[in-house]
Order: C-alpha cells, then sequence, then structure tokens
C-alpha cells in the first residue's frame, strides 16, 4: 500500500501549479464568454501604418504599445548641416470590448517639442462600418496616415507631400470608416486650415495646419477617401478635402479645396508610387501672408528594385528614384515650378528597421530649396 501512495503523492499539483491553471481556466471561460473578438480584431485597421495599428489585433481588455523613431542627418548644398533627432513616438492603445477601442501616438520631435498626432475612439456601428471620434490623421495621400520610417525609402518624406499635402496633417474631428472586399473608405467632419497661418508660396499649405490645441472651429471641413486594394500588393485611390479657412467669421471665408489621385504597386522586386495633387485657396491675395497665386498642384513618380527579395530573414536592399514636379504658385505669372530628382538607397536588416541614404538635386529658378545628402536611421515596433 505505502509502494502504490507514493506516486500518487509525488503527482499532487503544488498550490502554485493550481493557481496557474486557475488562471488558464478563466481566460479559456473569457474567451468563450466574448467569442472571436476577445482573440483578435473586430474593427478595420484601414489608413494606419503596421505599428499603429497594433491595438486592432490586441486582445479584448489588452494594452498595445508601438513606437517609431528617426534620426536624420541633412547636408544642404551652400547650408550648414545638421544631426537632427527629428522624431520619437508612441503608440498606446487600449481595447476595451469586441466593439471598442482606443487609439493614441504621441510624439517627441527635436529632442524636445511634445505632440500629439492621433487620438481617437473607434467603435463598430454595422459589420463592415467603424465610428472615430478625436484627434485624426487627415486621410490623404500616401504618407499622411502611413508615416512610419520603415514604410517609404527615402530619407525625407516627398516635398509634394509636405507642401501641397502638408504631411504631417491632423486635426480635430468624427466621421466613419468601412471596408467591403477590397474596398476601402474614411469621411471626416474636422476643423478646417486656420488662415492666419498661411505662406501660400513659401511653405504651401503648412502653416495652416492647426493640430487639435485649441483649434479654432469657426470653420469646418469635409474629407472623403476611397481605396481600392483587391489585388495583394496593389493601392489605387483618391482623397478631396473642402472647408473655409478663414476662422475669423468677420473676415474672408477663405474657401480651400485639396484633391488628389494616388497608386502604390509591390510585386516580387518592384516598388512604384505615384501621386497627384492640387489644391486652391480663395482670395489668397488677401490672406495676412499675400500669396501671388491661389493654387497649387504637384505630383511625383518614385521606382525602387528591392535586390534582397524574398530574403528569409526579412533584409532588403533597396535602390530608388523619385522624381518630383510641384509648383506653389500655380497660376502666378512667371516660371515658379521647382522640378526634383531623389535617388537613393534603403537597407533593412530586418523589416523594423531602415538605413536610407539619399541625394536630391532641385531645378528651382525660385531659390528656395538647395540640394540636399540625406541619411537617416529609423525603426518601427
Amino acid at each position: 500500500m505505502m509502494l502504490s501512495a507514493a506516486p500518487l503523492a509525488a503527482q499532487e499539483p503544488s498550490p502554485a501549479e493550481l493557481a496557474r491553471r486557475m488562471d488558464l481556466l478563466a481566460q479559456d471561460l473569457q474567451d468563450l464568454r466574448l467569442g472571436p473578438a476577445a482573440a483578435g480584431p473586430a474593427l478595420p485597421s484601414g489608413g494606419l501604418a503596421p505599428s499603429a495599428s497594433r491595438i486592432y489585433r490586441a486582445a479584448v481588455g489588452e494594452v498595445a504599445i508601438g513606437g517609431y523613431g528617426e534620426m536624420t542627418y541633412t547636408s544642404p548644398e551652400g547650408g550648414t548641416n545638421e544631426l537632427d533627432l527629428h522624431r520619437i513616438v508612441l503608440y498606446f492603445g487600449y481595447r476595451f470590448d469586441e466593439n471598442w477601442l482606443f487609439n493614441s501616438e504621441i510624439e517627441y520631435e527635436h529632442g524636445d517639442e511634445v505632440g500629439v498626432e492621433f487620438a481617437y475612439l473607434e467603435g463598430r456601428l454595422a459589420e463592415h462600418l467603424g465610428l472615430r471620434v478625436g484627434h485624426l490623421l487627415v486621410p490623404m495621400g500616401l504618407v499622411n496616415e502611413i508615416h512610419e520610417p520603415t514604410t517609404f525609402p527615402s530619407a525625407e518624406r516627398p516635398n509634394v507631400e509636405r507642401f501641397v499635402l502638408p504631411t504631417t496633417w491632423h486635426e480635430n474631428g468624427a466621421g466613419l470608416t468601412g471596408e467591403l472586399g477590397g474596398f476601402t473608405a474614411r469621411a471626416y467632419v474636422m476643423n478646417g486650415f486656420d488662415a492666419e497661418g498661411f505662406d501660400l508660396a513659401g511653405s504651401g499649405l503648412r502653416g495652416g495646419r492647426q493640430g487639435g490645441g485649441e483649434a479654432a472651429a469657426e470653420k469646418l471641413a469635409l474629407v472623403i477617401r476611397a481605396d481600392w486594394e483587391g489585388t495583394p500588393g496593389l493601392l489605387v485611390g483618391a482623397s478631396a478635402f473642402r472647408g473655409d479657412s478663414g476662422q475669423d467669421a468677420s473676415g474672408p471665408d477663405f474657401a480651400t479645396t485639396v484633391f488628389d489621385l494616388h497608386a502604390q504597386w509591390q510585386w516580387r522586386a518592384l516598388r512604384l508610387r505615384g501621386l497627384w495633387a492640387s489644391a486652391e485657396v480663395e482670395d489668397a491675395a488677401l490672406l495676412p501672408t499675400p500669396a501671388p497665386g491661389e493654387e497649387l498642384d504637384g505630383a511625383y513618380l518614385e521606382a525602387g528594385w528591392d535586390l534582397l527579395a524574398g530574403d528569409e530573414r526579412g533584409r532588403a536592399l533597396i535602390p530608388f528614384l523619385r522624381w518630383e514636379d510641384f509648383d506653389l504658385s500655380a497660376d502666378a505669372p512667371g516660371d515658379t515650378s521647382v522640378t526634383a530628382v531623389t535617388a537613393g538607397l534603403a537597407f533593412h536588416p530586418i523589416s523594423q528597421i531602415a538605413f536610407k541614404l539619399d541625394w536630391t538635386d532641385f531645378d528651382d529658378d525660385t531659390g528656395a530649396f538647395a540640394d540636399m545628402l540625406a541619411f537617416t536611421a529609423g525603426f518601427a515596433f
């Protein structure tokens, strides 16, 4: 009897093992109660970069943390070299239940500037329809929503998406998101630009961004975007923005319209991108910084080839070439257009890290842009 009892005593679980089993049982019961949403996303995550959308892959009750960063060295011809801790960003999100979540991006720029690029609640209204409310990225172009340094090959963002589409552009608002088949769409009502900050000929639309902090909202704007991604690796879409920028109710409206068409295709080693954008600010001659013209436009084409395509460790080595043409006073007398050609190389030792080196040659009669060598070390997680 003693011999037969010994193995039974040896198999008796310890208090710690019993506690572990109880925790596993409790988790199984929660998963059964909540259904499939407890183990994965119930909401579309369209319009966000891989790290920014971590919360969409989180379980119910889970906190998701991600981030990205980049340090950039620039050497403009005839100018001052600069080494800038450009951005350090943290994403924080929380999944309330199968239908509601919170997502945010907190950014530290240039070592000492702190800002919020997005912070919103999102809920599911129907199977393919979501609601977003809060501080939102404006859904225009290829870079404004997906701007992590591992997602585009150049050290700096394209000039067309810095001045005509003023990336990074984020405002307060609310709207709908949807996905059906290969189509995605977003439509938001947001606070508009503030015309007091416009210097169209100097910096395009950048100075009119309000960024969410005590934003003037006498005039609101509507922005709509639609994309088709029915073929793996291919995205084709368009977006439009319309709103008055004269936030002083007694002054001009400065009606502002922005359009863009965009496409990108990744097939095996090939990487292609293209975008056209156009903007207009009515009565631009009456702005606090008067502009010689009311229209801005620009376009770029970009091609790259991954020399390490298919690498099992996720490495990539991508030489690329980008042509841009943009004009911040397109309807003004004389030739004010700028052409920029960027040639460079992006190396990813793993998919989450990028080292990018390039040279940009500007053909610019205005003298506002100088040829530049740039290098960026970036990451995302």
